[in-house]
């Protein structure tokens, strides 16, 4: 029941498991009947749904009824929760360490107050955003870049082969990030290198651009590429947040509102188990807990 399950997928589907199958000689009426009946649910098939995201519509098509006084109400026949799944060890707690980045200033001011503790350039910056409202995209590409050399590479998370994923609110905002990641860890130096996906040729700067040009390399690689060195930033613009499947994601930065069933599904990136991989870690720029 994924969402590209629908519509003409689902029609040409049923056609093919029809009992009734395809005549050689046909005629146009035929076909708008045949057409017609595929829509509806075939006596000689058997319809299960799959999907870790439910909506309404699926639960009427393949859930239970259950009675209720004013309404109908329908559940799925069967449930593998996630925290099934976690204990099982089959995928992550991505909650465990999901921080909203007022919590981490908390944390990190904590620190910063002990008399022993050595501040460092990373706290200060984060300072200077939280009190100074100074919210501007390379002040956070910053704070991100920052954190996943401290944080995440030094303390060997995955291993040392952890990715980070960037989720932004827009294609502008995703290109602007990929701009100011990439120029930041130039200037710090650093051997790693960020990635920008988005959908369509969208006007950047007052031309047209593409994730192959400013990549360097055809989208469909895209997937292999955050894979191999020097890639570690997957800054993202809707592309990606679902059904994307890579274990060697351990580190979200979110700047964009989530709710619903679009923040289980973009959180739940990072919940695929890897050897070694203990932990997850989400730094949220615009939700709370």
């Amino acid at each position: 029941a994924h969402s590209s399950q629908g519509g003409r997928t689902s029609a040409k589907m049923h056609m093919a498991l029809s009992d009734q199958g395809e005549e050689e000689e046909e005629t146009v009426e035929d076909k708008i009947n045949r057409i017609m009946e595929s829509r509806k649910m075939l006596h000689n098939a058997c319809y299960f749904a799959f999907t870790a995201t439910p909506k309404h519509r699926t639960l009427e098509i393949f859930g239970e009824p259950v009675p209720s006084p004013d309404v109908v109400k329908h559940r799925p026949f069967h449930s593998y929760t996630m925290k099934q799944a976690i204990q099982e060890g089959f995928i992550l707690d991505v909650l465990r360490h999901y921080t909203p980045v007022s919590s981490y200033y908390r944390l990190e001011k904590a620190v910063e107050e002990d008399p022993e503790f050595d501040v460092k350039k990373a706290q200060k910056k984060l300072r200077r955003y939280v009190e100074s409202h100074d919210h501007a995209i390379r002040r956070k590409a910053e704070i991100m870049v920052d954190h996943f050399h401290d944080q995440v590479l030094a303390k060997q998370k995955l291993g040392g082969q952890a990715r980070a994923m960037v989720i932004t609110d827009g294609i502008q905002r995703a290109i602007d990030y990929y701009y100011a990641i990439e120029a930041y860890l130039k200037e710090r130096k650093s051997p790693y290198r960020a990635i920008v996906a988005f959908s369509g040729e969208p006007e950047y700067g007052g031309e047209k651009v593409t994730e192959a040009k400013l990549n360097g390399f055809s989208s469909v690689l895209i997937t292999d590429k955050i894979q191999e060195e020097p890639y570690r930033f997957l800054v993202v613009a809707d592309k990606f947040q679902t059904g994307y499947d890579e274990p060697l994601l351990h580190t979200m930065y979110v700047d964009k509102v989530l709710s619903g069933i679009e923040a289980v599904q973009t959180l739940s990136r990072l919940n695929r188990a890897a050897p070694g991989k203990y932990d997850t870690f989400v730094l949220d720029f615009r939700n709370d807990t």
